[in-house]
């Protein structure tokens, strides 16, 4: 900017600059006159205040500016302000400790200790220490920042298990000493950053260099005198374990040191102990409910292991000031543990910890832990479960029930599983794998199966007798038995030709000859005879009703005697009715292409009705091969027996190929059956047990069926014999009927004359 241009802007600038500096410049000329005063001659009538204004003037001088000037009463806002601002309240842990640090000789007078930290809030808070208050006296000054002459005795008390501070200030440091009586045990209340002993005559149990210290507890333990050396060992440190399991087992953790030689030294086994082994002590012995411990030298640890008779009250040695006692358990038995000993961090323990639920005691003299074990039930199905079991049974002709039984279970460690296959045992394999069959005992029934840990899978095959009665009646069909839980059991019962089922009864929901498909035929049936049904001549409505009804009672006949024979009447009966219309609607080429399509329709429906029904049956014949799947690793059992026999493992036949005993069985391949009926059931055990009946008929009994049906039939035939007589010329005439025949009827009439 050039000087001109400065010169033009310069005077409403330098105006307010002025008038700024003028009034900042009032309140500093009072400032500095102010010390002046008393140096200034007195007026007249003023000199004896003189000294009473220059004593009052020093503490406003010393503390601050004078309120009526600007700096005092910009200090006054800052303090309204901080006061509005302020109204707050810290709500949790308002304090915070930085490091203890304490001195002196242990055993001889009181310790002295300086905590240092600070307050985190606007005003008093109560500053926890240490305890427990009744084996501590404390007295100490706090430095918070106020000269040396005005420090007064720190404002301590006491409330639970520990002393406190009462203190406002924003950084303090806590000098004085701790009298510890009796237990030479202190408790930090805490949190506290840093812990520093630097100590003679002792030492701390947990270390004299700590951090991060939180409601704990530390241990001073001095060096033995002469006093102490005569009365036995200066340091007596035992820690207990005890464990809970099959039996209850103890492990004790002794460190004693001394002056002078420990010599023998005697444990009482007050809770009934058996002592098993002592590591770091040779020649121990038991003399009246004592351990006898031979020791050489100034210091020993040893390590005692054992048993326990029982859990109950646990007290600590009268040697001891204090003792850990880690208490655990397995899974199978859970403690509760009482008493007026502290609960610590399990991590503490000197013992090392064995389990997940272990807890940590520390027991000083003259305390009580009161300790009960409650053994937690066991459910055996747990161990072991059957997650799917697939039972195929066939009924011979001559009686005969041949089982195979298929089972996938889970185990997690049971060794054998006693089966019961309902039957007499011809076969045994896990995973797919032949073996031994074998007995309890000589007469029992049940076959011991060797079981695996994780998933695996289970055959065993049987064979049984039952009685076919000669007209039909229900029979309870043999199922296995163990004691696991079955998570799923399906059965597949497989029927000769001259036994037909009606029902199976006692899975979760019981199973007709019948179904909902079966019903819907049955309905079509009645329709197809319904259309079809037209006897000739002028019968009455009634008669022609019965006749209808007699026809639709044989179409259901014939949908369970013969369903392909009824697929194919109920294609042809539409396919006739579709060309009836097709006849009636259209003439000429489009009637003639319209019976075209009509016969490749009926046709296309016949074969779906033929495959629907051979599918089904195609259905039920793979899931018996689903069930036969085992089985069919037969010949691979009987190969490796015959690789077996050319090892000469010894001969495994006999005369006639009977069976013998201790040999390792091959498997039997299932008989055909031409009927099948299947039954489920879920969450079986043995007070839920499976037990199917099957309730059946035979074609004996079917005989005067399809008699009644044969009649009934022949009497509809009877019944239409005359438009079937109609129907039949219709057709030999139009069958025997010549090319040439047609031509000329297709000429038109010559006119008549």
């Amino acid at each position: 900017m050039s000087l001109a241009r400065w010169n033009k802007a310069t005077p409403s600038t330098l105006l307010w600059l002025l008038v700024v500096l003028s009034l900042l410049a009032v309140p500093s000329l009072s400032m500095g006159q102010a010390p002046d005063e008393p140096t200034a001659a007195p007026a007249a009538g003023a000199a004896p205040a003189a000294p009473a204004s220059k004593g009052a003037a020093a503490p406003a001088q010393a503390h601050g500016p004078p309120p009526d000037s600007w700096a005092g009463q910009l200090e006054t806002l800052s303090r309204w302000i901080d006061q509005r601002g302020g109204s707050g309240r810290c709500e949790e842990r308002c304090y915070a400790l930085d490091r203890l640090r304490i001195t002196g000789t242990v055993g001889e007078g009181p310790l002295q200790f300086e905590l240092s930290g600070g307050v985190l809030a606007d005003g008093p808070v109560a500053v926890p220490l240490f305890g427990p208050p009744e084996h501590l006296r404390i007295e100490a000054t706090l430095d918070d920042g106020r000269p040396a002459s005005r420090r007064e005795a720190a404002p301590i008390s006491f409330e639970g298990d520990h002393y406190y501070v009462w203190t406002a200030a924003r950084r303090f440091v806590l000098r004085g000493t701790l009298s510890l009586e009796g237990d030479l045990t202190l408790l930090v209340a805490g949190p506290l950053n840093a812990f520093e002993a630097d100590i003679t005559g002792g030492s701390v149990a947990e270390g004299a260099r700590l951090s991060g210290l939180l409601e704990a507890t530390l241990h001073f333990t001095p060096d033995g005198g002469a006093a102490a050396q005569s009365a036995g060992p200066t340091v007596f440190q035992l820690s207990r374990a005890v464990r809970v399991g099959r039996e209850i087992g103890f492990e004790y953790r002794l460190v004693m040191r001394s002056g002078s030689d420990l010599g023998v030294v005697r444990l009482p086994l007050a809770f009934g102990e058996k002592v098993l082994d002592v590591a770091g002590a040779s020649g121990f012995r038991v003399e009246g409910g004592e351990l006898v411990l031979p020791t050489s030298g100034r210091a020993a640890e040893m390590k005692i292991s054992g048993t326990l008779p029982k859990v109950g009250a646990f007290t600590p040695d009268p040697r001891s000031a204090y003792e850990w006692w880690l208490f655990e358990s397995d899974a199978e038995h859970r403690l509760t543990v009482k008493g007026d000993a502290r609960q610590v961090d399990a991590a503490e323990s000197p013992i090392p910890r064995t389990q997940a639920t272990s807890r940590l005691l520390l027991v000083q003299r003259g305390q009580r832990v009161e300790v009960a074990v409650e053994p937690l039930a066991g459910v055996e199905v747990l161990a072991a479960v059957v997650r799917q079991h697939r039972r195929t049974l066939v009924l011979t002709e001559r009686g005969d029930l041949v089982a195979d039984d298929a089972l996938t279970y889970e185990n997690n460690g049971i060794d054998y599983l006693p089966i019961a296959p309902g039957g007499r045992p011809i076969y045994l394999a896990t995973d797919g794998k032949a073996q031994r069959i074998m007995h309890q005992g000589e007469a029992a029934e049940e076959v011991l199966v060797p079981l695996q840990t994780g998933s695996h899978a289970i055959q065993v095959q049987s064979l049984a007798q039952a009685a076919v009665r000669s007209l039909g009646g229900s029979l309870e069909l043999p199922m296995p038995s163990y004691p696991l839980t079955a998570s799923e059991v399906a059965l597949k019962v497989g029927l000769p030709d001259r036994v037909v089922p009606l029902a199976l009864l006692g899975g979760d929901r019981p199973v007709w000859f019948a179904d909902a498909g079966d019903a819907f035929a049955v309905v079509v049936g009645f329709v197809a005879a319904w259309i079809a049904v037209r006897p000739g001549g002028a019968p009455s409505r009634g008669r022609v009703r019965a006749l209808r009804a007699l026809g639709g009672l044989l179409m259901a006949g014939l949908w369970f005697l013969a369903p392909a024979t009824f697929v194919a009447l109920v294609v042809g009966i539409a396919t006739a009715v579709a060309a009836w219309l097709a006849g009636r609607l259209l003439g000429g080429r489009g009637r003639a292409a319209a019976m075209v399509v009509l016969l490749c329709a009926g046709g296309l429906a016949l074969l779906v009705g033929l495959f629907a029904i051979s599918a089904g049956r195609y259905k039920a014949e793979r899931w018996n091969a689903a069930y036969s799947e085992a089985p069919a690793s037969a010949p691979a059992v009987a190969r490796s027996a015959k690789d077996d026999l050319a090892k000469g493992g010894g001969s495994a036949l006999a005369p006639g190929g009977a069976v013998l005993e201790g040999v390792t069985p091959v498997a039997l391949s299932l008989p055909d059956y031409e009927r099948a009926v299947q039954a489920r059931r879920e969450l079986v055990t043995r007070e839920r047990a499976f037990r199917p009946v099957l309730v059946y008929t035979t074609s004996s009994a079917l005989v005067p069926l399809v008699l009644l049906w044969l009649a009934g039939a022949t009497v509809l035939l009877a019944a239409h014999r005359a438009p079937l007589t109609a129907l039949y010329r219709r057709a030999a005439a139009r069958l025997a009927r010549r090319p040439e025949d047609d031509g000329i009827q297709g000429e038109p009439p010559a006119p008549a004359r």
